[in-house]
C-alpha cells in the first residue's frame, strides 16, 4: 500500500487589460485599458505531493478553472493546464510562475493562454511586483511549448491579483484531510516565503527588470527571428533585414541590424548608432513615408544599425560613454567590415550614439571611418539652465532610490518608487494622452516638447515610439552632469584608450564631419552642434559642414513626417 501524500490546492483570481493588436506586453496593457478590453481567470491550482512539488525542479501543478474575455465569446473554460512555480531563468537570482492554459472558445475554436510572472531581484524589492502580475499570451491553437514568433499570436496584456484576492487565495489554501493536510499548507507556505527571502532577501547586482520580456524562447536581441537569417520587414519600403551579433571588447554583447532593399547595395556601408534608451529600430521601424535607412539603402548604402549596450533590446546595466566608445563601437565597426569586406565606412550617429562615437574616433579607436554625420550633440555639450539645474539637484535625490530611469514605468512600474517617479513625470502634461511620451520628454530634458514638435509627428508615429523607450542608467546621467558643467565631453578616467582630456591638441581621426542640429531642441542645445563645428573647422578648416534644421527638436530629425523632404536628402549628401 503506498504512503499517503501531502496533497494541496488553492484558488486564485486574476483581471486585467489585453489588446488584440498590440504585441508588447506594456503597450497591450495601455491600448486594453483606452479601450476597456478586459480579461480574467480564476483557477484552482493542484498540487499532488507537496515535498514531491518542492523537490521537483519544474515544480509542477494543474491548473483549472475559466478564462472570462467578452471579445473571446465569454467564458473560456479550461481543458487542461498546468502552473510552475519559481522555475530558475537565466540567473540564480531570477525566477519565474509559468502558466499554460488549453482553452476552447464557444465557437469549439483551440486557444492557449501562456502566461508567466517575471520574479527578478530588483534593486527596489519589490516581491509584491512581481508575483502579482502576470504577463500572458492568448494564442491560437493548442501549443505545449511557446511557438516561434508572434503569428499564433491573437491578444497579449497583463493580469493583475489584488492584495484583497492574495488574502483570498491564501485564505483557500487546503491541503489532505487531517494532520497531514495542515503540515503541507505549512510546508507549501514555507517553501514560498523562503524562495522571496532567498530572491530578495539581500542588495542586488541587477540594475531592473527587463521591460519587454521575450515572449517565447527566443533570446529578445534577435526580435523573434534567427540570427543571421534574411527576413522581409513590414511596410512600404519593402526592406529585408538580417540580425548579428557582436561582442564588445569587454564580453559584452552587441546586435547589428543589416537592412537592405530588393537590391544588393552598390555602396559601401554605413553604421547608424542610436540614442540612449532607443533601439536601432528608430531609424527603420517608424510608420513615415520613409525612413532613414529606407533613404540610405535608395541611395545604394549598405545599411548597419547597431545595438549598443544602451538598447532597450539588450539587458539593462549601468554604462557610461567611455565603455561605449572604448568596446561597442569598435567591435560593431569590425563585425562590419569582416561581414562586407570592405576597409572603410561612413556613419550616422544621434545623440549619446554620437557622443560616445565622437569620443572614439577623436581618441583614434576608429580609423577606418571616413565621414560621420552627427545629429543632435556630439564633442561639446549645451543645455539650457533648468536642464543644468535639474541635474545637480535632482539627480543625486534620484540615485538614493534608483539605479536609472525608464518610461516604461507609467505602464508597468517594478516597485512603488518607480510608480511614484513615473507619476510626477506625467504631472500636469496636457499636450498629449501619451503618458509614456510624457514621461519619456521629462527625463530628458525640461519642457514638454524636448524630444520633438508633436505637430512634426503625425498619430501613427507617435503611438509607435510609446514602445520604444526604456531603461536609461543613473551612471550615464552622472556622466552627462560633469559633461554639461565642463562644456565639452569628459571621460571618466577609468579606461585605457581615452586620453584625459578630448579637446586639448589634435583629433586622431581623418573623418569628415557634418553636424546636424534641431534649432528648437531643448535637450541639447543647437550650440553644442555649433561649438564641436567650431573646434573641428579650427583644426581643419573648409573641411566638416554645420547644418541647423529649422522646426525641429532631437528625434523628429529622423521621425518627423516632413523628415523625408527636409533632413535624409541633406543627409546622404553629406555622405557622398
Amino acid at each position: 500500500m503506498s504512503a499517503p501524500t501531502d496533497t494541496l490546492s488553492f484558488r486564485e483570481r486574476m483581471s486585467g487589460w489585453i489588446s488584440f493588436d498590440e504585441l508588447s506586453y506594456n503597450q497591450a496593457m495601455v491600448a486594453g485599458r483606452a479601450r476597456g478590453t478586459t480579461c480574467a481567470q480564476e483557477l484552482t491550482i493542484e498540487i499532488d505531493d507537496v515535498r514531491r512539488f518542492i523537490a521537483d525542479p519544474e515544480h509542477l501543478g494543474r491548473a483549472q478553472g475559466v478564462v472570462w474575455c467578452d471579445e473571446l465569446g465569454g467564458e473560456l473554460r479550461v481543458e487542461r493546464g498546468w502552473f510552475n512555480l519559481f522555475v530558475p531563468d537565466g540567473s540564480p537570482r531570477h525566477r519565474r510562475m509559468l502558466y499554460r492554459l488549453f482553452l476552447r472558445d464557444r465557437e469549439g475554436r483551440a486557444m492557449t493562454s501562456s502566461g508567466f510572472k517575471d520574479v527578478q531581484h530588483g534593486p527596489n524589492m519589490d516581491g509584491w511586483g512581481d508575483t502579482s502580475r502576470l504577463l500572458v499570451r492568448i494564442l491560437s491553437g493548442h501549443h505545449e511549448d511557446e511557438p516561434e514568433g508572434d503569428a499564433a499570436t491573437v491578444a497579449t496584456g497583463i493580469l493583475h491579483i489584488s492584495q484583497p484576492g492574495f488574502a483570498r487565495m491564501l485564505a483557500s489554501m487546503r491541503g489532505s484531510a487531517g494532520p497531514r493536510g495542515v503540515e503541507s499548507v505549512a510546508e507549501f507556505e514555507r517553501y514560498f516565503t523562503g524562495q522571496l527571502v532567498e530572491l530578495f532577501g539581500r542588495r542586488s547586482q541587477v540594475v531592473d527588470t527587463a521591460d519587454w520580456p521575450s515572449p517565447g524562447e527566443l533570446d529578445p536581441r534577435w526580435q523573434g527571428r534567427r540570427p543571421g537569417e534574411w527576413h522581409e520587414l513590414p511596410g512600404r519600403e519593402r526592406l529585408r533585414r538580417r540580425i548579428i551579433g557582436f561582442q564588445a571588447g569587454d564580453g559584452r554583447a552587441g546586435t547589428l541590424h543589416n537592412i537592405r532593399g530588393a537590391h544588393e547595395p552598390s555602396r559601401g556601408p554605413v553604421l547608424l548608432a542610436h540614442g540612449c534608451s532607443v533601439r536601432a529600430n528608430m531609424f527603420y521601424g517608424a510608420p513615415t513615408r520613409q525612413t532613414l535607412a529606407g533613404a540610405l539603402v535608395q541611395a545604394g548604402y549598405d545599411v548597419w544599425a547597431e545595438n549598443w549596450r544602451g538598447s532597450i533590446d539588450l539587458p539593462p546595466s549601468a554604462w557610461t560613454l567611455d565603455e561605449v566608445a572604448v568596446y561597442d563601437h569598435p567591435a560593431a565597426l569590425a563585425t562590419i567590415l569582416r561581414e562586407t569586406g570592405s576597409d572603410t565606412l561612413k556613419a550616422v550617429v544621434h545623440c549619446q550614439g554620437s557622443t560616445s562615437f565622437t569620443m572614439a574616433a577623436v581618441a583614434g579607436l576608429l580609423p577606418q571611418v571616413t565621414d560621420i554625420v552627427s545629429n543632435a550633440v556630439s564633442l561639446h555639450v549645451s543645455l539650457t539652465p533648468r536642464s543644468r539645474l535639474r541635474l545637480r539637484t535632482l539627480l543625486p535625490m534620484a540615485s538614493l532610490f534608483v539605479r536609472g530611469v525608464d518610461p516604461q514605468w507609467t505602464a508597468r512600474p517594478p516597485a512603488r518608487v518607480n510608480r511614484a517617479i513615473a507619476r510626477a513625470s506625467t504631472a500636469g502634461h496636457t499636450i498629449c494622452d501619451s503618458e509614456i511620451c510624457q514621461s519619456a520628454n521629462y527625463f530628458y530634458g525640461v519642457g514638454r516638447e524636448v524630444l520633438w514638435r508633436h505637430s512634426n509627428l503625425d498619430h501613427d508615429t507617435h503611438e509607435w515610439g510609446a514602445r520604444e523607450w526604456g531603461f536609461c542608467p543613473m551612471s550615464f546621467f552622472k556622466q552627462m552632469a560633469g559633461c554639461a558643467a565642463a562644456g565639452h565631453l569628459v571621460p571618466t578616467g577609468k579606461l585605457p584608450g581615452l586620453p584625459d582630456s578630448l579637446v586639448d591638441g589634435e583629433a586622431r581621426t581623418g573623418a569628415r564631419f557634418t553636424f546636424i542640429a534641431g534649432a528648437e531642441n531643448t535637450c541639447f542645445l543647437a550650440a553644442s552642434q555649433e561649438r564641436a563645428f567650431a573646434y573641428f573647422d579650427a583644426l581643419a578648416p573648409g573641411r566638416h559642414r554645420l547644418h541647423l534644421l529649422p522646426g525641429y527638436t532631437h528625434l523628429d530629425v529622423f521621425l518627423g513626417r516632413e523628415a523625408h523632404r527636409d533632413v535624409f536628402p541633406l543627409i546622404v549628401e553629406a555622405l557622398a
